[in-house]
């Protein structure tokens, strides 16, 4: 049980990598879509967007499943104590 555990909080630590990954990204974007403001690139501007979208909804999926899995870690731990 302790060895699954640890493999838990491992795959915990990765997902949130991969969160704080998905976020830099946005904002990147976000940065990117303020400097296109003088440029006027209404072609990169929708393909941002569309960059933009994705990140922010798999931003969420990752969010909920951390939620989701740390819950599932907790309780296992609750069991072990």
């Amino acid at each position: 049980m302790a060895n699954q555990l640890e493999v838990m909080k491992s795959v915990l630590n990765k997902l949130e990598d991969i969160k704080n990954t998905q976020q830099s990204l946005i904002e990147k974007v976000g940065q990117v879509q303020v400097d296109l403001f003088e440029i006027q690139s209404k072609e990169l501007d929708e393909k941002l967007d569309k960059v933009h979208q994705a990140a922010s909804d798999s931003f969420d999926v990752i969010v909920e499943a951390i939620e989701d899995f740390e819950i599932k870690k907790n309780a296992i731990e609750q069991g072990v104590k």
